[in-house]
């Protein structure tokens, strides 16, 4: 392990998310006036495949396409023919196109000629990592890639660097483009003036990536080691590009979902200006806490915070190991729910108070996250079991959210509560990100959400926090940090909790709980349970909305056999005048640099939204 990845954790200004917000904004505006029109029209972005995608690169489609639709993006998977035939008078087929990274590697000269005809014209390019790097015959282009024009800066120089093309860098950049792709703080952490990219158990992360060389044409937002471009965006003729030199797709099919869930969000919402479906009900942000009691221990701690006003707040979710033991067989360390009425009933008032309470693992803590395996089905499953049937005694129906024992979850466990209609688990993988339905092992988790925990930097806990002698202060920064963060993107991340750890920095629990009672108060925050947010998801995975455009007017047409109610589309304020509700009914109201336009309990919504006249020209 070199310097860089022992670099220290820093530590996080709570008003540093404020401060990026208000910074950002006029840059955004700007940018946005310099957009063609064309390019705030109704069409999809198109992610442009190769005519021969495998069977094993659909997963790599699929992949995209999920993250466009749990960010609220419209992505049409096109094929480059398909693509190209569109196009054949002339017109320009789509308002932005995206080349992937892994599964589109091959590229005839012609394409790549076509592609830049498009950005020449006004389109606008997403250009991820090794796309389009090989010609059609399989060979590295010399001396760089062909997209090294659009780029903004020559890579892929396989001639001169060989099997050194690549590398595996930190990766940087600066606070304000880390919110700007919704990276929350303790994702990344300062060194000096920039931002590194972490992780759980390391504090800084390495990624594969492609040298670069040169100087950069445009707005650098990410570099790594020797001056290597990681992502930057510039004006190419008429049109715009990004180019994240990123692996994203492969990235995310590892668990590691977070930097492609971020760029399309940008590339939609900063760059193209589109309307999105925000991933929130309501359109306002908050916190997952997911408490996780797993010994006896747990039980004085959980009174501690009770007396100290803790739980008044939330909802949360509380999570059990419910068996009579912690470490090993016999030790007697666990709560042992079945027979412990006092336990029962704490967490039978704060099930009454709204908070959810689900399982923590298989019935005996250290020794099933220990031995749980990808081989030991037959052997394990009588735990989950067995802690199942324990907590549904308690709360009187089955289960609805799950955590696992040190963060072991193999796929079977997965395919196990997704059986049970378990609607949501914790999860150790996409470090930083929303919930999500995760991809590893070349498949989708099929119904459940993953809710992806926080961390700061490579640590998760307060207990861990605490044996490493990390000031509570700068614990405390973090956690009020994540507030501000989910109040001002409108975003939804996880925390999770140890109440015996908790209680070790009382302060830091309360600073916590003080910045979300202001953000609660001014209608900028709220607590949710992984079981809420999971039915909303599902809900808003129903869906079906599309835009369309009449003249100098875009209208959001959505339907919903249940209900639309909380659905919220956002409208970049620097584009669109006040939207107006044609059918059915909305509240519409300004949040910062977006109008919300927040739907009643209907079944169907048109969304009538002009572009401001400004925009126009």
């Amino acid at each position: 392990m070199n310097a860089l990845s022992r670099l220290p954790l820093r530590k996080i200004v709570p008003a540093l998310a404020i401060a990026i917000i208000i910074g950002g904004t006029a840059t955004w505006v700007y940018r946005l006036n310099q957009v063609s029109p064309a390019q705030w029209q109704s069409d999809a972005i198109a992610l442009i495949l190769p005519d021969d995608l495998s069977d094993a690169s659909k997963l790599f489609e699929s992949a995209w396409l999920d993250a466009a639709a749990e960010e609220g993006v419209h992505l049409e998977a096109v094929s480059a023919s398909e693509f190209s035939r569109r196009g054949l008078q002339g017109e320009r087929p789509f308002a932005g196109v995206i080349l992937p990274d892994t599964i589109h590697r091959r590229i005839n000269t012609a394409f790549v000629n076509q592609i830049s005809r498009f950005v020449d014209n006004g389109g606008a390019l997403m250009l991820v990592g090794d796309a389009g790097v090989l010609d059609e015959n399989g060979y590295y282009t010399e001396p760089a890639s062909r997209f090294s024009t659009l780029a903004g800066t020559s890579y892929a120089m396989y001639q001169t660097l060989h099997d050194k093309m690549s590398f595996n860098p930190t990766i940087s950049g600066s606070p304000q483009i880390m919110q700007e792709l919704l990276i929350p703080p303790g994702r990344w952490i300062k060194s000096g003036q920039q931002a590194v990219l972490s992780g759980y158990g390391e504090d800084t992360l390495r990624y594969p990536v492609l040298h670069t060389t040169g100087p950069y044409s445009g707005t650098l937002h990410m570099q790594a080691e020797g001056n290597t471009v990681i992502a930057g965006e510039h004006n190419f003729g008429k049109g715009h590009v990004l180019f994240v030199n990123l692996p994203l797709g492969y990235l995310k099919l590892r668990t590691d979902g977070i930097l492609m869930h971020g760029f399309l969000h940008y590339f939609a919402n900063r760059i193209m200006g589109q309307p999105q479906l925000s991933a929130a009900p309501e359109a306002i942000g908050g916190l997952v806490l997911n408490w996780h009691c797993d010994a006896k221990i747990c039980i004085p701690a959980m009174d501690q915070l009770i007396k100290a006003s803790v739980f008044k707040r939330g909802p949360f979710s509380i999570h059990v190991t419910a068996g009579p033991d912690q470490r090993a067989f016999g030790d007697g360390l666990g709560v042992d729910l079945n027979n412990n009425p006092t336990f029962q009933g704490l967490l039978q008032t704060l099930l009454a108070q709204g908070n959810e309470i689900g399982s923590h693992g298989g019935w005996i803590h250290d020794w099933f996250g220990k031995n749980l395996a990808e081989d030991n089905q037959e052997q394990m499953l009588p735990y989950l079991e067995q802690n199942a049937d324990a907590v549904q005694r308690l709360i009187g129906h089955k289960q609805t959210e799950y955590s696992a024992p040190t963060g072991n979850q193999p796929v079977w466990v997965t395919d196990w509560l997704d059986g049970q209609d378990v609607l949501a688990y914790y999860f150790t993988g996409n470090i930083g990100q929303g919930p999500t339905h995760t991809y590893r092992d070349g498949r989708r988790d099929q119904r459940i959400w993953s809710f992806p925990v926080q961390t700061y930097g490579h640590i998760s806990t307060i207990e861990e926090a605490y044996m490493e002698h990390i000031p509570e202060s700068e614990i405390s920064n973090w956690l009020t940090s994540l507030v501000q963060f989910t109040e001002n993107t409108g975003q939804i991340r996880l925390i999770y909790f140890h109440p015996p750890g908790a209680v070790l920095y009382p302060d830091a629990i309360n600073q916590l709980m003080l910045a979300a009672d202001a953000a609660e108060k001014d209608g900028r925050f709220r607590w949710r349970t992984m079981t809420d947010l999971a039915r909303f998801m599902n809900r808003r995975e129903q869906t079906q909305w599309h835009i369309s455009r009449d003249s100098n007017t875009v209208i959001v047409d959505a339907a919903n056999t249940a209900s639309l109610k909380q659905l919220s589309w956002l409208f970049p304020v620097a584009l669109y005048a006040r939207p107006r509700i044609t059918e059915g009914s909305a509240k519409v109201e300004q949040r910062g640099d977006s109008w919300a336009v927040v739907a009643g309990d209907v079944k169907q919504l048109r969304i009538s939204t002009p572009l401001i006249k400004e925009a126009l020209h």
